[in-house]
């Protein structure tokens, strides 16, 4: 009967321990991840090709994630939730250069146009 005991009691400690080591729910990773394809989505990450594969792959990251935690696997969850917000913040990044390439590129065909503007009048000036 002791043997019985000792081993019901030594399972009841070692479920205990391994439910106790399990992870907790990245409740903050998740939030932080959601808010990164948010910050993408706004800034236009949509409209960017290689952007919007980038955020495309962070949700669907996120989608692995949450339904890794529905099955308890918060470890796997987090690694999955750092690839997907890394992906986010690229996409963001990716947007955010296409901007500034578009607006320099503007920038640069006004100059151009005052330059030709310009340097027209002279021209004619100088007739």
């Amino acid at each position: 009967m002791r043997l019985v005991t000792g081993i019901v009691a030594a399972m009841a400690a070692s479920l205990a321990v391994a439910c106790g080591a399990a992870a907790p729910v990245p409740a903050a990773q998740v939030t932080d991840t959601q808010a990164a394809i948010r910050g993408a989505e706004e800034v236009g990450a949509p409209g960017v090709p290689k952007a919007a594969l980038h955020l495309k792959m962070a949700k669907d990251q996120l989608q692995t994630a949450q339904a890794l935690i529905s099955d308890e696997d918060n470890e796997q969850a987090k690694l999955t939730l750092d690839r997907a917000r890394v992906d986010a913040e690229l996409a963001l990044a990716l947007a955010r250069e296409a901007a500034f390439r578009q607006k320099a590129q503007e920038a640069l065909d006004r100059i151009k146009k005052l330059r030709e503007e310009t340097g027209g009048s002279k021209a004619a000036a100088g007739h």
